[in-house]
């Protein structure tokens, strides 16, 4: 599967992100990752989202750390 996304309806693969600010956030990182050869699968769009939402994710809670 192509990695895609559509900002008007804030959709990464077809999986709709309602908070724009954490859309951003994902789309992003994701895109990122898939500029280095990185193709992502709708569960691992899935599971991004849920550990960015999550406060107490490794990513989240290492962040905190650091800053």
């Amino acid at each position: 599967m192509q990695f895609n996304f559509d900002n008007q309806r804030q959709t990464i693969m077809g999986v709709t992100v309602s908070d724009r600010q954490l859309y951003r956030c994902v789309r992003d990182a994701m895109l990122f990752n898939v500029y280095e050869g990185w193709q992502p699968t709708v569960a691992d769009v899935q599971e991004a989202i849920a550990n960015a939402k999550d406060p107490n994710s490794r990513g989240n809670q290492k962040f905190a750390e650091e800053f």
